[in-house]
């Protein structure tokens, strides 16, 4: 898990063919076929492409990257140089049909669900899924890459990484949609520092996102809170096994 952090827990027929709207296509029989995934640089964020097959999907993550981005410049944290998201149709090995994204600590590299893929989970944060969960979700995997880029490597628990994570997913979420994500997870957030760990992350990544979010908000210095975060102040990594 060190090199994979940020997983967000969930007979040919001839004839002609053209591109529908989102870049998928269909033959002249009417059956789709299967588009081949483009690399498509964002208009918006200077130094991140997506390659996926349907552009609306590449346009999502590209506006989840920017929110991300520009809340991030805000504390003063540097954009990471060539970002690279790769939109699929299934995450990989122990990720398949747990996870929404993930970001690669050895690559710097991103990984998202398609949104057909997304909206056939059905719900994410107890919440039915729509482009603007979405789009968060996206928000989410490019501020694992900022942190990244930011964190001296292999020094940061990956509770870190998620705390500081799941403060932009909300932080940059349509306002109605976060009212009704947070309204559906009750509770005061973290009471301490030490409730943020890997073992809570694991055992519930929406509750802890929430809590992450509610603890992050009582902070009096926001943005140096998520600079002490990122250097490693906040949040010990546990090595061994616990008493």
């Amino acid at each position: 898990m060190k090199r994979l952090v940020g997983a967000l827990i969930v007979g040919a027929t001839l004839g002609s063919a053209w591109a529908d709207p989102d870049g998928g296509a269909q033959s002249a029989s009417g059956a789709t076929a299967v588009a081949e995934p483009v690399r498509r640089p964002c208009a918006n964020v200077p130094d991140v492409a997506v390659r996926a097959a349907v552009a609306s999907d590449a346009r999502a993550v590209c506006d989840g990257a920017a929110r991300a981005l520009a809340f991030l410049a805000r504390a003063g944290l540097a954009a990471p140089a060539g970002t690279e998201v790769d939109v699929v149709d299934a995450l990989p090995g122990e990720l398949g049909g747990r996870a929404v994204g993930c970001y690669r600590r050895d690559t710097r590299g991103i990984q998202m669900l398609s949104y057909a893929a997304f909206e056939a989970i059905g719900a994410w944060f107890r919440t039915p899924v729509d482009r603007e969960l979405y789009r968060s979700a996206a928000a989410h995997e490019m501020a694992h890459a900022i942190v990244g880029c930011n964190a001296a490597p292999d020094r940061l628990p990956v509770a870190a990484h998620e705390y500081v994570a799941y403060v932009v997913l909300f932080a940059t979420m349509d306002p109605g949609l976060r009212e009704r994500v947070l309204a559906k997870f009750p509770g005061p957030g973290f009471t301490s520092t030490l409730q943020i760990s890997d073992i809570g992350h694991l055992a519930d990544p929406n509750r802890f996102g929430v809590d992450a979010w509610l603890h992050y908000l009582g902070r009096r210095d926001r943005e140096a809170w998520l600079r002490s975060v990122i250097a490693g102040e906040v949040v010990q990594e546990v090595t061994g096994e616990a008493p």
